[in-house]
């Protein structure tokens, strides 16, 4: 509750000393016995009176000024009653969770080059001379197919994952906005800036990966069209460089021989 001054007014105390001078000099009746009054005395008592009644009036503005400064640092650490860090912890983990079950490429460097050297090999190196058969060209042609197919499907798993947490992306920021637009103190508007620089990052983040997954898929487009071109090679090499050609041979057609 919150304290008047003019309860003490100094103005009141000296009507109220100049009301008993007054009084003080005004006529006696004849028997009456007249008083001696020291007026200077008097005089310097309301005075003195008055100053102390000063200083009490200053000390209850200085009080009522410290009130408000606490209230006002009460509603600047009042701390804001929302919280959007639960959902976005638990978004991201969603889409980090689907990065962890990337299927065939990696996105771990040593997995990624082992993976290449077995996906990919190098059929013009010396390594494979005289080693290339039809049957593992085709062996690694399907294995190929299957990690491109395996990419792309998880780009679009990424895709739908973010395209999903847009509704609440949405509602979180309307909320976040409301939240910041209708702080009471410093304390809640830095929370709800904090948890929109936080749901940016998230969406920063959840852009990456997705980016991430999509160039992992085209690289790996593109890597098997080039093993392709490599496979015919190795396999024409290997059909042309043995020698292999056509030879005519007799053939016994209906019981005869043909020339």
């Amino acid at each position: 509750m919150k304290l008047s001054p003019q309860i003490l007014s100094p103005r009141r105390i000296i009507g109220a000393a100049v009301i008993a001078m007054a009084a003080a000099v005004l006529p006696l009746p004849a028997h009456a016995t007249v008083p001696v009054i020291d007026f200077a005395n008097l005089t310097q008592n309301v005075l003195t009176a008055v100053r102390t009644l000063e200083e009490v009036d200053n000390q209850i503005t200085q009080i009522q000024q410290g009130i408000s400064m606490l209230e006002n640092q009460a509603r600047n650490l009042t701390a804001l009653p929302f919280s959007v860090l639960a959902q976005l912890q638990s978004s991201m983990g969603e889409i980090n969770q689907l990065m962890g079950q990337a299927q065939s490429l990696a996105y771990s460097v040593q997995q990624v080059q082992l993976q290449f050297q077995q996906l990919y090999p190098n059929y013009q190196s010396p390594n494979f001379q005289g080693t290339v058969t039809q049957a593992s060209l085709l062996a690694d042609a399907a294995a190929r197919w299957q990690a491109a197919v395996s990419t792309f499907q998880h780009t679009m798993e990424v895709q739908s994952q973010i395209v999903a947490s847009i509704p609440s992306d949405q509602a979180d920021l309307s909320a976040l906005v409301g939240q910041s637009q209708g702080a009471v103190g410093a304390l809640q508007a830095i929370q709800s800036s904090n948890q929109l620089l936080a749901l940016q990052s998230r969406q920063l983040s959840a852009t990456q990966d997705l980016i991430a997954a999509d160039a992992r898929a085209q690289a790996a487009n593109a890597m098997q069209n080039a093993e392709v071109q490599s496979a015919a090679q190795a396999d024409w090499k290997r059909f042309y460089g043995n020698g292999v050609s056509y030879t005519p041979t007799p053939v016994n057609v209906f019981g005869g021989l043909a020339p």
